[in-house]
């Protein structure tokens, strides 16, 4: 898949500092998806958390649901940074200086 065909863009600024963001209606429409296959579990949990407030079961269902959360968080990142074009913004920045301190040395 070539980088202009890519529905997200990942601005890496450095290890473990990101941010993924969508491109196009294809990307919207992609995030969109995610987001609708995590309703279900909210939906659920909602209902299921309102009919045992309090009781022993609610916090075994409550650390469940944060659990299906993290694995839902970590697949999307995961598959997002598969079909991102990455910009890494430190290099950008890097050349950015470089080309000023070249500028302020001619003139």
């Amino acid at each position: 898949m070539r980088d202009e065909d890519k529905p997200f863009v990942l601005y890496r600024r450095g290890p473990g500092n990101f941010n993924i963001v969508p491109r196009g209606r294809r990307g919207w429409l992609l995030m969109g998806l995610w987001v609708a296959l995590l309703m279900p579990v909210v939906a659920a949990f909602g209902i299921y958390a309102q009919a045992h407030e309090g009781e022993p079961a609610f916090f075994i269902a409550l650390g469940l649901f944060l659990a299906a959360m993290l694995v839902w968080t970590i697949a999307m990142i995961r598959w997002m940074k598969a079909r991102a074009e990455v910009v890494d913004v430190g290099q950008m920045l890097a050349l950015k200086r470089e080309a000023e301190r070249k500028a302020k040395r001619r003139g």
